[in-house]
């Protein structure tokens, strides 16, 4: 293997973007005064900043890797996976976020207590865990890969030194560090991805170029529906858009967490469907190109990409096509910062999840009422943890061809189990505790079954896929799994008797059939008829009171204007929208202010960090 020439300028660039990212880490970690901060945020940000950020989570460094890879090997078709994303949108829009929002989940293992009961939630707990850790593992990976042919490096060593840089800076910023960042680097990876692809069709001598030198193969939108047996429509389609897409959004903590950190169930909508309509098909351009501009400059020029790939592997086409393309050194250098980006947006983002899982759902529940300020210290701590167990992921998934094949195995087998558990909970009222506990058991024996006797269990759902010993059904397994994990499900509780009304009480708000008790909840009182109701004001009205309470007290007429009545809940705000709501915070409305000054309690302007100078606005929300 050729090592890729750099130049000084090229590590100055680089490392003057990871000392950007750590000092985000250092300066947002004055906005963590406890776990909610930690972890989402105080709830407080607008739909456009939790959008970008949901984008850059999801197009992490992995997908450079995976996307780049198979647009080299099968063209156009390697963006399959983005095309399944789109049938579950309003199970998710109008049925989990009001969900996980309204009942103020705090995470999935969470949810799975108050809908099931405990031994669910620590079986979910663990499934979740390993979920996590192992997408720390693949996006490490990825990275490594992708860095190699520039460094020279062994990429185990590759792997420990990103992984102390990422570990670091989310131990200290938290979610709100993620937040602001992943918005540029969301931008950044966006522009880069794109970028590469106008560079890419300059170097090959415009479009015209680019086009003739594709087989009528790499043209096609879709790959053969059975065939090849290591890359089909029907495997991608359920390993990859139901298995994987469908988890990633429903039970990716990391994707919860952003949900959990918008201001409202509004903005959650709002950010997944700019996410989704406009965000993920740009990014799928972003993160495919540099593959197929391979295959037409290694088909123009035989040899050109494979001599500088690691070891034959196509893992960092993305490094080497930036590397031919870019006719600069400091171009060359902003698109593998685009990479570094790309890793620290989806990294960050599951490290950051795994330490909220294990805090709230593993330390909390056995410790004695931990303070606020231990329970702080617990999740930074473990987020350095969770960074380590990633590690030793990433060396496991590195004995796997290809990082697409190593993400996919790992989505086959463990996120059935959850994805079917969620589904069903949600959307059956009857599904009961004991078929969610033997889902999660019985379906691992299962899943199990399948992967040492596939000829048996398997065969059965591989649509005519072609049975290769080394990769049995690699991808088709995911269907199989997914059909073993339902019927359990289905066939335990048709088995139980049907339960009594006392069961529905216990679930309201937690189903899609009982969301309408969820505002009520959240709320802890009746929904206000104003809600919507907005007032705007100069900060200079605010007066800060001795209260340790989360209220705002106001005026006679200012509440007479709003509509509301005390116990409201309210958003108050900078009316600046560029802040995307980092100015922010939410409080309940006390009793009538016998001043005409708004009042706020200590506690509502230290998340505030209101400034007199500007203009600032209360909404009613419920």
């Amino acid at each position: 293997m050729n090592t890729i020439a750099t130049s000084e300028l090229f590590w100055v660039i680089l490392a003057g973007y990871v000392f950007f990212v750590l000092g985000a880490g250092l300066f947002f970690a004055r906005n963590n005064q406890s776990t909610e901060d930690f972890f989402f945020g105080g709830r407080r940000f607008s739909w456009w900043l939790i959008g970008m950020s949901m984008l850059a989570t999801g197009v992490g460094s992995h997908s450079f890797a995976k996307y780049a890879s198979k647009g080299f090997e099968y063209g156009f078709s390697s963006t399959m996976t983005y095309m399944n994303d789109w049938f579950f949108m309003p199970l998710l829009l109008f049925g989990w976020i009001p969900i996980i929002y309204y009942m103020q989940v705090n995470s999935i293992p969470e949810y799975f207590e108050r809908r099931f009961n405990s031994t669910v939630r620590n079986l979910s707990t663990i499934t979740m865990l390993l979920y996590l850790i192992g997408y720390i593992g693949i996006g490490l990976l990825a990275l490594g890969s992708l860095l190699q042919p520039i460094l020279g490096w062994e990429i185990n060593t590759i792997i420990i030194v990103v992984a102390v840089i990422s570990g670091t800076y989310v131990s200290l910023g938290g979610q709100t560090a993620i937040i602001f960042t992943d918005f540029l680097q969301g931008v950044i990876l966006l522009f880069a991805g794109l970028l590469i692809f106008g560079l890419g069709i300059a170097y090959l001598g415009g479009f015209d170029f680019f086009w003739s030198n594709l087989s009528a193969t790499n043209k096609l939108p879709l790959a053969d529906f059975n065939s090849p047996p290591d890359f089909n429509f029907v495997g991608i389609f359920w390993q990859d858009g139901v298995v994987g897409s469908v988890g990633f959004a429903f039970m990716n903590q990391a994707v919860i967490m952003r949900f959990l950190a918008s201001r409202s169930v509004i903005h959650a909508r709002r950010a997944t469907m700019m996410n989704v309509l406009v965000f993920l098909p740009i990014g799928t351009v972003a993160v495919s190109n540099s593959g197929w501009l391979a295959r037409a400059i290694e088909n123009m020029t035989p040899g050109v990409i494979t001599d500088l790939l690691p070891n034959g592997s196509a893992n960092g086409v993305f490094t080497v096509v930036a590397s031919l393309v870019a006719n600069s050194e400091a171009i060359f250098a902003f698109l593998v910062a685009a990479v570094v980006a790309a890793l620290m947006s989806s990294l960050d983002s599951q490290i950051n999840a795994s330490a909220a899982v294990a805090v709230n759902d593993v330390y909390a529940p056995l410790s004695k009422n931990p303070s606020e300020k231990t329970r702080l210290r617990v999740s930074m701590f473990t987020s350095l943890l969770v960074t380590f167990v990633g590690i030793q992921a990433a060396f496991l998934f590195a004995q796997y061809g290809t990082i697409y094949e190593a993400h996919g195995a790992f989505h086959s087998v463990v996120t059935p189990p959850m994805v079917t558990v969620i589904f069903l909970g949600i959307f059956w009222q009857r599904f009961s505790s004991r078929a969610a506990v033997l889902t999660f058991v019985l379906g691992a024996a299962f899943i199990f079954l399948g992967i040492e006797y596939p000829q048996i269990f398997v065969q059965p759902f591989s649509h005519g896929i072609e049975y290769v010993e080394a990769k049995p059904w690699s991808y088709i397994r995911a269907l199989y799994n997914v059909v073993a994990c339902t019927s359990i499900g289905i066939i335990v509780t048709l088995l139980n008797s049907k339960p009594n009304q006392s069961h529905y009480e216990q679930i309201k708000g937690l189903t899609l059939w009982t969301i309408k008790d969820g505002p009520q909840f959240f709320k802890g009182s009746e929904v206000n008829e104003n809600a919507g109701s907005k007032i705007t004001f100069n900060g200079d009205m605010i007066k800060v009171v001795d209260d340790t309470d989360n209220k705002i007290y106001l005026p006679a007429d200012l509440m007479k204007d709003l509509g509301a009545k005390e116990g409201d809940f309210a958003y108050i705000s900078d009316t600046r929208w560029y802040l995307g709501g980092i100015k922010s915070t939410h409080a309940y409305i006390g009793k009538m202010s016998s001043s005409n000054k708004i009042e706020i309690s200590k506690n509502v302007q230290n998340h505030g960090q209101f400034d007199p100078s500007k203009k600032l606005f209360i909404e009613l929300e419920l």
